[in-house]
């Protein structure tokens, strides 16, 4: 029988992307395993077409984060006894289910919580996360792969997606984040835009919510208007398909990069609020250039660019 791996990540998007060496770790040393990825409601998406996910359970943080909610998706769990339990974050609420369900090993961070891991992790000091993560199958077979995280969304068809592929040297742009220190000035945008539309390139900007739809209103305030404006209007499968027609991006801090590596896709990274290396592109794995600081130019950022290499970088 195969042995059934359960991996809890509840997070947001990029979390749950660089979550994904894990999961092929996990196929690398049990290669008939069957991989349950628990996410929450909305990036179901974002876990069911990463590699090596077999199947996506649904925790819904807004209906279910109650003791009854709890025991409910314990109950109607249907992998009760899985092999292994790996809890992302060390989540109290994820570990109680994990031993709730019966997981015969119960790994995450090795942290004093009311409810301890069978199988010490201790938190390694790794540059990326998702060697950190990836580092929790450590606790089962002794070692672990660096490897590059994988998206591998169905191609699709949508009316969005088909006039992306009707532009001129499109290039993803995406501004906003969950955090207004992260994200690009209104006026650096719109510089950003004039150059990138000098070089022939066309600007797709993207993003979702409100602060990402309050920002594109901002810059047609500011007299911009030369991008395509495809705020709101995208899956995560479509954004991954719009991603892999344009072959390049410029992004803030946010999960559009790691859809980027994911994807290989070219990238420039940029980290306005400082950058934690724990979340900025593996260079060695990934195409990618990062720039930091809250002094990078419009002009850094098209320097970045045109440095950026198309060829497929080596896994090591």
């Amino acid at each position: 029988m195969k042995k059934v791996f359960v991996i809890f990540n509840t997070a947001c998007i990029g979390d749950m992307l660089v979550t994904n060496t894990l999961v092929q770790n996990i196929k690398k040393y049990y290669q008939s395993s069957k991989i349950i990825f628990v996410c929450d409601k909305p990036y179901v998406d974002v876990a069911r077409y990463q590699e090596g996910v077999d199947e996506v359970i649904v925790f819904d943080k807004k209906k279910d984060n109650s003791l009854c909610g709890v025991l409910k998706f314990v109950k109607n769990f249907p992998y009760k006894r899985p092999y292994a339990s790996f809890v992302t974050y060390a989540n109290e609420r994820n570990l109680i289910i994990s031993r709730l369900i019966g997981a015969k090993h119960i790994i995450s961070h090795n942290k004093n919580f009311i409810w301890h891991t069978r199988e010490p992790y201790k938190l390694k000091d790794y540059t990326h996360m998702k060697d950190r993560w990836g580092g929790m199958i450590e606790a089962l077979v002794g070692e672990h792969k660096n490897l590059p995280i994988k998206y591998m969304p169905p191609n699709t068809e949508t009316p969005v997606v088909n006039m992306v592929r009707t532009l001129k040297n499109p290039v993803v742009l995406c501004t906003t984040s969950n955090f207004y220190k992260k994200d690009m000035g209104v006026n650096d945008c719109a510089e950003l835009v004039r150059l990138m539309r000098k070089e022939g390139l066309t600007p797709v900007l993207t993003g979702a919510g409100r602060v990402a739809e309050e920002f594109s209103h901002n810059l047609k305030k500011e007299g911009c208007f030369n991008y395509i404006d495809l705020v709101g209007c995208t899956s995560f499968p479509e954004l991954a398909n719009i991603l892999k027609i344009c072959g390049k991006c410029i992004t803030v801090d946010t999960g559009t990069l790691h859809f980027a590596n994911a994807l290989s896709v070219p990238v420039v990274g940029i980290f306005y609020a400082g950058c934690d290396e724990t979340w900025a592109s593996d260079e060695k794995l990934y195409p990618a250039k990062t720039l930091v600081g809250e002094n990078v130019t419009p002009e850094d950022i098209m320097k970045a660019y045109k440095e950026l290499n198309n060829e497929v970088c080596t896994v090591l």
